[in-house]
């Protein structure tokens, strides 16, 4: 089977939750959409090692590694630092530190040769997956905020699977779009969120400030989904 997930940031404890939820095994791949350090959680850099560990794990570029390779890559450039910083960068840079300084360097180098989207088939439907948007460039990719009303620009049918933008933010300023989809939250937490050919599984994992957060993780075969 065909699993997909973002936006981890860090949370160690739903990410090993959620393998144990979908029985992970040597016969299923997942794809992570990006973002799996910074923002609220400590264990961003523990997901990272156990990842590279995993062969049936592929991992996509998202704007929080981007801004992690920026900012390490060029340490004197004040602004790159800060603003990774202020998005929630320092526990990566702990757990980088933390690390001896060959394994630090095996880290950085598997984010660096990360691709930035991805294009896969399963249960004969396909998907493009990517952190926040099918773009002209890789910036575009892992930085775009789509909306709630985005389309799949895609003419074969092809699913736009992304992450990046916590379902809660896909509404902008329709308060009424917004308050519709919190009242269909049966049990009180976000639910991945399905649009026209569009589906953003971002459930806020990562910010502790939201309870409604939790991990999301959908089967490509049957689009079943799975929460921790």
């Amino acid at each position: 089977m065909h699993y997909v997930m973002a936006d981890l940031h860090g949370e160690t404890g739903r990410w090993q939750g959620m393998l144990r939820k979908i029985s992970f095994s040597d016969r299923d791949t997942i794809y992570i959409l990006g973002d799996v350090v910074d923002r609220g959680g400590i264990g961003g850099v523990d997901i990272l090692l156990d990842i590279m560990d995993r062969p049936n794990v592929v991992m996509l570029l998202g704007n929080h590694e981007a801004m992690c390779l920026k900012a390490t890559d060029h340490p004197e450039d004040g602004r790159a630092v800060s603003h990774w910083l202020r998005n929630g960068g320092a526990a990566t840079q702990n757990g980088l530190s933390r690390l001896d300084p060959a394994k630090r360097a095996a880290v950085l180098d598997f984010l660096r040769k990360l691709p930035d989207h991805l294009e896969v088939a399963a249960g004969g439907q396909r998907y493009y997956l990517v952190h926040g948007f099918p773009a002209d460039s890789t910036y575009d990719r892992v930085w775009a905020r789509p909306g709630a009303q985005a389309v799949s620009p895609f003419s074969d049918g092809s699913i736009v699977v992304a992450g990046h933008t916590p379902v809660c933010e896909l509404f902008g300023d329709d308060r009424a779009a917004l308050d519709r989809y919190l009242d269909s939250l049966s049990d009180g937490h976000f639910r991945i969120f399905h649009g026209q050919g569009y589906i953003d599984i971002d459930c806020a994992c990562g910010y502790p400030m939201i309870p409604q957060r939790r991990l999301a993780c959908l089967r490509l075969e049957d689009l079943r989904e799975f929460y921790t």
